[in-house]
């Protein structure tokens, strides 16, 4: 079966786990598993809409969240299993909402499996804002 003929998601989901695997160091032997980055967070959407799904945080609140990580892929059958990625501002308070201001995404224990020719775009986004660590502020008084 041809991904890229077939189904562009699949393909491009493919790449997508491919490269996250080089960046968490998970290939080398001597190389520090803790200098990498283990998650490309992404969104993906179909023709009307970006794609959410809802979890609970370690908290016990639900969350609803375009993010993702991807965790397993059917390339053969053209599905994935995604873990949810919790959104959160620079307070590390969680965002109701989709908004400019997400800081950093938390992730979850929470995961779907979806069915990738449902969809027709992806948009990674920079590891970097995986756990990121929340800035510490200096009281102004």
């Amino acid at each position: 079966m041809n991904l890229h003929s077939e189904n562009c998601i699949c393909f491009e989901m493919k790449q997508l786990f491919e490269e996250q695997e080089r960046l968490s160091y998970k290939e080398f032997r001597f190389v520090c598993d803790l200098l990498g980055f283990d998650t490309i967070p992404f969104m993906i959407s179909n023709k009307n809409c970006r794609f959410e799904a809802f979890g609970r945080n370690v908290n016990g609140k639900f969350f609803t969240t375009p993010f993702f990580r991807l965790e397993k892929l059917d390339a053969n059958h053209c599905c994935a299993s995604l873990s949810l990625l919790e959104p959160v501002d620079m307070d590390g308070c969680p965002l109701e909402f989709f908004c400019d201001e997400v800081y950093s995404l938390i992730k979850t224990d929470n995961c779907i499996i979806i069915d990738l020719s449902c969809f027709c775009t992806i948009e990674p986004l920079s590891p970097k804002i995986v756990d990121r660590p929340l800035p510490i502020i200096e009281p102004k008084c």
